[in-house]
C-alpha cells in the first residue's frame, strides 16, 4: 500500500478526533465523566534483537487499555498495543492508539555494525475493532510514528476468540502488517555512506507489505481483576523488507516471538461522575 493513502488515513482520523474535542470542550469532558475500567499490567517477551534478525532477546512490555465501566468487556490481543477506547457501539469500538519502538544501536548485534544507531520511537493512532461475531474479531490500527522514524503503519488483524471454560480464553488468528516509505527507509534502508561502512549494497525500499503472520493466545482469569496470558507469534517477512541486504545477508525472513503476562483491572472516575 503506497504511503499516502496510510498518511491521509491517520491524518484525517487523529484530526477529527482532536477537531471533534476542541471544537465542545464541554461535551468532551462530560463523555469523560463516569467510571472507567482500566486494564495495567506487564509481560516478558523473547522478541528479535532487531526486526529482520535470527538472534533472540528479552524484553519487558507494558500492557494497557481503557473501557467504559459496564460496557462490554474486551478482549485484548497480546500485539493490540496501547489503546484507549473512546467510542463503543455494540460490536465495534474505536479509539486512539499508541506504541513505542526502542531504540536500535550498532553494538546490540555485530549484524548491524555500519548501519548507525535509530533513536527510539513513540507512535501514534488511532484503531477500530468489530466483533463480526461473539468469537470473530477483526481490527486495524494506523499509527504515525515520532522521533526515531516519521512513518505511518498499518496493523490488521482477524481473531477466532473461544472460551472452553469460564476463565479461560484461547485465541489465534492471522495478521498483516504494512508500512510507509519513511519507516522502510529508516529500519531496512541502506544510504551509501552506510554501505560503505557495512559492506551491504545500497538499498532504498518502497512502501508496501511489511509481513504477514500469525499470533495465538491463552488468557485465564485468576481472579475477577488479575488475569494471566501467554502467546506465541510467527511473522513472515515480505516484499522490500524481505529484499533488505540486512534481512537477506545478515538475519532471517522467519521471525518468531513468545511471552507472558500478568495485568489488573480496576474502576476509576477520573473526572467525577456523570451528570
Amino acid at each position: 500500500m503506497p504511503a499516502r493513502p496510510l498518511a491521509l488515513l491517520a491524518a484525517t482520523a487523529l484530526s477529527a478526533a482532536v477537531v471533534g474535542l476542541a471544537a465542545t470542550p464541554a461535551s468532551a469532558l462530560e463523555f469523560l465523566r463516569g467510571d472507567w475500567t482500566v486494564t495495567i499490567g506487564a509481560r516478558g517477551a523473547a522478541v528479535p534483537v532487531f526486526e529482520g534478525s535470527d538472534e533472540m532477546r528479552f524484553r519487558p512490555l507494558p500492557i494497557f487499555s481503557v473501557r467504559r465501566a459496564g460496557t462490554r468487556s474486551t478482549w485484548k490481543a497480546p500485539d493490540d498495543g496501547l489503546r484507549l477506547g473512546l467510542l463503543q457501539h455494540d460490536r465495534l469500538r474505536i479509539g486512539v492508539s499508541g506504541g513505542f519502538r526502542g531504540a536500535r544501536d550498532e553494538d546490540q548485534s555485530n549484524d548491524l555494525r555500519g548501519l548507525g544507531d535509530v533513536e527510539w520511537a513513540g507512535e501514534i493512532g488511532v484503531f477500530a475493532e468489530i466483533w463480526a461475531s461473539d468469537v470473530l474479531r477483526l481490527s486495524v490500527d494506523v499509527r504515525r510514528g515520532f522521533n526515531g522514524h516519521d512513518g505511518v503503519l498499518a496493523d490488521l488483524g482477524v481473531d477466532w476468540v473461544a472460551r472452553p471454560e469460564p476463565a479461560w480464553t484461547l485465541s489465534v488468528g492471522p495478521r498483516v502488517r504494512l508500512a510507509s516509505d519513511d519507516y522502510m527507509d529508516t529500519y531496512f534502508g541502506v544510504t551509501p555512506v552506510q554501505s560503505a561502512r557495512s559492506g551491504l549494497p545500497v538499498y532504498d525500499p518502497d512502501a508496501g507489505l511489511r509481513s504477514i503472520g500469525l499470533l495465538g493466545s491463552a488468557q485465564v482469569a485468576l481472579t475477577q481483576s488479575w488475569t494471566a496470558m501467554g502467546y506465541a507469534r510467527y511473522d513472515r517477512l515480505m516484499g522490500d523488507v524481505a529484499d533488505a541486504p540486512l534481512v537477506r545477508f545478515r538475519g532471517s525472513r522467519d521471525q518468531f516471538g513468545a511471552g507472558i503476562g500478568l495485568s489488573y483491572s480496576f474502576d476509576v472516575s477520573p473526572f467525577g461522575p456523570r451528570s
